[in-house]
């Protein structure tokens, strides 16, 4: 059995470029890790693990899970705190690599903690009452705290190591993952054997290299068929497949129903 598992995150809506929740119940959360930004907010004293290092987590401390950090939530009896998940490609676009970037994993600062209860408010408002300026103003308030996080907490991660082939190579198909990509090409862009990746990266993600790529291109068009009148065809091509036969076969595997099915229920 595995000692952690990857998490992948899919944020469908571009409005939305995070996942939010609270957590108020006793159990923590296995070792995971993925490319997102992940901040926690406690209401009241915990303990966390980040890269195999412990942490006691105080009331309004705020605690940074960076990109590709194995992390973990310990069990308790009474863990209670916001979870905000921010979409490392709305990093990216707003010129921040986090994945470039070492986070302090228990931060006390007052205020980050101002912007983190900014962000939530605005999140809140989003999803009751959404208004012309609902989506600006909470990507706003996100992206203020991330900068203040990464100026005050954060520094560049210097080399990089055997251990982190999988996560450079889940990097990369993130970043192409428009175009058709080969097997042959990762693992090239990692340095490793086409063997050895490929059992690495199921033995770290769970996925095969093509299911987790399906799966990635998958939900992308998804939010495509949702979000716009564009042909299925123009869609499949814009997620990397020029065969649109094996891309509604491929979808409906994954997503569970047809592209023309997906667009009928928007």
């Amino acid at each position: 059995m595995q000692d952690n598992y990857y998490e992948p995150h899919i944020v469908p809506d571009p409005a939305k470029p995070f996942i939010f929740h609270s957590c108020q119940i006793s159990r923590g959360c296995v070792p995971h890790w993925h490319e997102n930004l992940e901040l926690l907010y406690f209401h009241r004293s915990g303990r966390v693990v980040c890269n195999r290092n412990e942490y006691e987590v105080g009331a309004h401390d705020i605690v940074i899970f960076g990109s590709n950090t194995v992390h973990s939530v310990q069990l308790g009896d009474d863990n209670s705190y916001d979870c905000l998940i921010v979409d490392s490609k709305f990093c990216a676009d707003s010129s921040i690599d986090v994945a470039s970037l070492e986070f302090d994993c228990v931060v006390r600062d007052e205020e980050a903690e101002a912007l983190f209860l900014r962000a939530v408010d605005e999140i809140s408002r989003f999803d009751l009452s959404p208004s012309a300026f609902s989506a600006a103003g909470t990507k706003a308030a996100i992206l203020a705290l991330v900068v203040c996080l990464c100026r005050r907490h954060s520094h560049p991660i210097s080399g990089t190591h055997d251990s982190d082939t999988v996560k450079r190579a889940i990097g990369y198909i993130n970043s192409h993952i428009s175009r058709p990509m080969s097997i042959d090409e990762i693992a090239g862009y990692v340095k490793v054997s086409k063997y050895y990746f490929c059992r690495e990266f199921h033995r770290e993600t769970g996925y095969t290299v093509v299911r987790y790529i399906n799966n990635l291109r998958c939900r992308e068009a998804e939010r495509l068929l949702r979000q716009s009148e564009a042909p299925v065809g123009e869609i499949a091509r814009s997620c990397g497949y020029d065969n649109l036969s094996y891309f509604t076969r491929t979808y409906k595997s994954i997503i569970g129903r047809t592209p023309s099915e997906t667009r009928l229920t928007k």
